[in-house]
């Protein structure tokens, strides 16, 4: 029990719930579906035969729940699906690439023989930003990930196999847990978006809602859209990838750093990225996107500086996420808001450094009354906010 409660709460035997009582092995795929085996080679051959992705299994041994790659008998398994995915990865990517690579040709072709032969002016094009942004998305990351899985092989030891482990477990973990505020903040992006939707009826989300609560800087700056603002979004496309980003960002932020901080590190890094662009940029800025960037900063930092709170490969996907957004700024500077993803991302980062000294505990911190009632009241605040952008839009 002791060393139990040394290790991090995903890595402990009761971070998972009981196996079930059907068949002496098994396992359960990411919908939760219970598929039942009689032997060890009965659940390879099942693993081996499904579609869906294994996310636990179990066995004789064990009363709980464990990492498919905890078993060894199952390794050969695990890695020949791991490997099959991570081509068709390749193979999409090449068809992703060949098809956007020809479109962002065609662009900056159309771009270059309209402005007249300057080439400056054609990188200008939204159209080429665009479809650089796909092109990377869905050609070149995919292309990057399955090479990436391929070169780096099959695990060789039990050491590296322990780090895969730790990984599996980490994400099943985290996948199951609840997280209400995270859940809140989303129900306020959703809500806002399908009041856009309803308003604009269409793709293009600006005609109309960016005028009546978007950030506009002409002038002097009406104060009530900062908090407006990073509820609106330019098109569905924008909405659809910031929703899935606060899904993904704020569970991890509300589980490792408790409840509390994901509403104050979401709220102050969509303020601060409001005053940068305000600053920064003259033209109209709409989007959760300081908000996002402020948590990706906020783990990058907190997930550096408690290394025995998450298996380490984690930290490498969040400076990933750096990169990635990096890149779609560069591509899509003619209308990516990138002031406010820097300034987003400073707040989220300078937040993380303040507030959470360095620790080499395995245990999450604690919830502090004093930001019990810090993140109550910039809820408060953001629901104001909502309340706000919906009488702007409808009423």
């Amino acid at each position: 029990m002791a060393k139990e409660q040394r290790a991090p709460v995903w890595a402990r035997e009761d971070a998972f719930p009981p196996k079930p009582v059907s068949g002496a092995f098994g396992f359960l795929d990411t919908k939760s579906n219970e598929v039942a085996a009689e032997s060890i080679d009965d659940l390879n051959a099942k693993i081996n035969k499904t579609r869906s992705s294994v996310d636990l299994i179990w066995t004789p041994g064990k009363e709980r729940l464990q990492a498919p790659e905890d078993l060894p008998e199952l390794r050969d398994a695990i890695w020949k699906r791991r490997s099959h995915w991570a081509e068709i990865d390749l193979d999409n990517g090449k068809r992703m690439c060949w098809l956007f690579g020809a479109v962002t040709l065609y662009y900056l072709y159309v771009g270059y023989t309209n402005s007249g032969g300057h080439l400056a002016r054609a990188l200008l094009s939204p159209s080429l930003g665009i479809s650089g942004i796909l092109l990377l998305m869905f050609g070149l990351l995919p292309l990057y990930e399955g090479w990436k899985t391929l070169r780096k092989g099959k695990p060789s030891n039990d050491e590296e196999w322990q780090a895969e482990a730790d990984e599996s477990r980490f994400d099943s973990w985290l996948s199951r847990q609840k997280v209400p505020a995270t859940y809140f903040l989303l129900a306020m992006i959703i809500a806002s978006g399908l009041a856009q939707l309803f308003i604009e009826r269409g793709l293009d989300w600006s005609a109309h809602s960016v005028g009546r609560a978007g950030l506009l800087k002409q002038g002097n700056v009406e104060w009530w859209r900062f908090l407006t603002a990073p509820f609106l979004h330019g098109n569905l496309l924008h909405w659809v990838m910031n929703a899935a980003a606060i899904l993904f960002l704020g569970r991890r932020v509300e589980l490792l750093a408790r409840w509390p901080h994901v509403v104050i590190v979401m709220f102050g890094s969509a303020l601060v990225g409001g005053l940068a662009t305000s600053y920064f940029l003259a033209s109209p800025s709409v989007g959760a996107s300081g908000g996002i960037m402020g948590l990706l900063g906020f783990l990058l930092v907190f997930e550096t500086m408690h290394t025995r709170l998450v298996p380490k490969s984690s930290r490498r996907r969040l400076l990933a996420g750096v990169i990635v957004t990096v890149l779609m700024g560069i591509l899509g500077f003619q209308f990516i808001d990138n002031a406010a993803h820097a300034g987003g991302l400073i707040a989220g980062i300078g937040y993380a450094f303040i507030v959470f000294p360095t620790s080499k505990s395995p245990h999450r911190p604690a919830i502090l009354m004093q930001d019990r009632w810090i993140a109550f009241a910039m809820a408060g605040v953001i629901l104001g906010g909502l309340v706000l952008v919906l009488s702007k839009l409808i009423v």
